[in-house]
């Protein structure tokens, strides 16, 4: 039986692992080499686990979870008060509006003339606007959290429905712009070349983050392999240099991004990304008092978190006992390319035909759906439906071979009575995106076309999504983090849906990607 064991080549810029066969060296030179080799390796990484140590324990200023006071204006409004500078006397108070919203700020309350700043009164022109970005973050949490209490000095959440794949840079390059990613992923394949393009380099490099480039704060790419396996660290890490960027930027927008809250939800799941988003409501507080009022924030996520499991699959068995060949590259009829990366709830092949896998595929349990493109539509598939999908001059025709497998059928019996679907079947956009928002699948046509024309450079021939509770993707990844406890990608609505909320005013119940940013300037404009 072969033996592994893991290696760590140091560079001066990069650590990267790789599994090696277990070999035997006679030569006392080699034995020589690679004791250094460990040992250098084992420095640096004490090295490092120090510094993120250290990292780990200078945490950002901390606004207080609870006020020191909780009272009632005459005219029966909540008043939250606080001493913020710890002498024992009250120096800063937030008063709510009959909306829930805390609103009027006094600042220095026991001066002669305490400062008032009405949020809902600033001069836009003059306002600074901060944009927090995090990585994964599913709706239902968020407006759990409002509901009760946090994020109080914004206007109540709305959904953002991402792409699909749900993914970051697929979700971001269409929230900030940017150059169109080449890939779902990184590590992809590519057609032109015949061959799967390893994702390390290009992932590092940012070139599948073109939107990245219109950050003002986003930790250095190298550092993100850290924020899946010590993220706490990170997490610190990006607040403490957030605040700096935030607190010192005379731009009129300023965005800065958190990649650690992945890794946060990837290992902790929902607690941990309750927990997290409790610190970055604190985070905002502390940003709006040290501001001293003069500031609106918005915050938003990409995509959601399913939450659930730690399973893995791979599908390699079932294509060859299928008599398929899970390969690198291309050739035959049978070959299958699996992408494998990361761990998602989505698996991507190229292959030459795509009805063919996706009929063994299904069979798997871990198996939810499967979308390819065809002739000039986009199959999607289950067990027990079939469909097809048409688009025309932004309207979708959903056409059901058997079964119904996106489950629309009663929502496009109801548009169809309120005029919204025309004599050939097209439904209106707009009208299925409203309808679908709260659905198991928000979007569905809309996104799976997009999917596969448009949205990246070189999409997959066939798109499998999983059941909540597995992922798919890099065995050693799996195993080194122990597995996920959360992750994301598929069509459906855990995965999909992530939210936005803002203190420029209340957005639409649910965006697209495409529509935040001028949703937003659209709000602030009003002012």
């Amino acid at each position: 039986m072969t033996e592994w064991f893991i290696t760590i080549h140091v560079k001066p810029d990069n650590m990267v692992m790789k599994p090696h066969k277990k070999t035997t060296h006679t030569n006392p030179l080699h034995r020589v080499y690679r004791i250094l080799r460990i040992t250098v390796a084992c420095e640096v990484l004490l090295i490092l686990a120090g510094a993120w140590a250290f990292v780990g324990c200078q945490r950002v200023p901390d606004f207080p979870r609870r006020a020191r006071w909780v009272s009632m204006t005459p005219d029966y409004l909540q008043v939250y008060t606080y001493d913020r500078d710890g002498d024992g006397k009250d120096d800063y108070r937030q008063i709510f509006d009959r909306q829930g919203r805390k609103n009027e700020l006094l600042f220095d309350i026991e001066a002669a003339a305490p400062e008032q700043v009405l949020l809902d009164q600033l001069d836009p022109a003059q306002t600074p606007h901060f944009i927090i970005a995090l990585d994964g973050v599913p709706f239902e949490l968020v407006a759990s959290l409002y509901q009760d209490g946090c994020f109080r000095l914004f206007y109540p959440p709305s959904r953002m429905i991402s792409t699909f794949p749900s993914m970051t840079d697929l979700a971001y390059s269409r929230i900030f712009g940017g150059k169109r990613p080449p890939a779902f992923q990184a590590k992809h394949f590519n057609p032109r070349k015949n061959r799967i393009v390893e994702g390390n380099e290009l992932y590092l490099s940012g070139a599948m983050a073109d939107w990245a480039s219109r950050l003002d704060y986003r930790v250095s790419f190298k550092m993100d392999a850290l924020a899946y396996v010590m993220p706490e660290q990170i997490f610190e890490h990006e607040l403490r240099n957030m605040r700096e960027v935030l607190l010192n930027t005379t731009k009129d927008t300023a965005i800065v991004y958190s990649v650690a809250t992945a890794g946060l939800g990837t290992q902790g799941g929902r607690e941990a990304i309750l927990k997290y988003l409790r610190q970055v409501d604190c985070f905002c507080e502390e940003l709006v008092y040290e501001r001293r009022g003069r500031v609106k924030i918005t915050l938003l996520a990409d995509h959601g978190h399913n939450m659930s499991g730690r399973g893995w699959v791979t599908f390699d068995e079932m294509l060859a006992k299928a008599g398929f060949r899970p390969v690198h590259e291309l050739h035959e009829p049978q070959d299958v390319v699996a992408v494998k990366f990361g761990l998602i709830s989505y698996a991507a092949f190229f292959t030459r035909q795509p009805d063919k896998v996706a009929t063994v595929l299904l069979h798997d349990p871990a198996t939810a759906l499967a979308c390819y493109p065809q002739d000039d539509g986009v199959v999607v598939q289950t067990l027990d439906g079939k469909a097809r999908i048409f688009h025309d001059a932004g309207r979708y025709r959903y056409a059901v071979e058997y079964g119904d497998p996106l489950q629309l059928g009663p929502i496009l019996a109801t548009l169809r009575a309120q005029g919204h679907v025309d004599a050939a079947g097209y439904i209106d956009d707009r009208a299925l995106f409203e309808a679908t928002i709260e659905h198991e699948y928000p979007d569905p046509l809309h996104r799976l076309w997009d999917g596969f024309h448009g949205l990246v450079e070189m999409p997959a021939d066939l798109v499998v999504c999983l059941k909540d509770g597995w992922c798919h993707g890099s065995r050693f990844y799996h195993a080194v983090i122990g597995g996920a406890t959360s992750t994301h990608g598929s069509l459906n609505r855990i995965n999909t849906t992530a939210f936005v909320l803002s203190m420029w005013g209340s957005l639409p119940p649910a965006l697209r990607p495409e529509d935040v940013m001028p949703a937003l300037e659209a709000l602030r404009q009003k002012r």
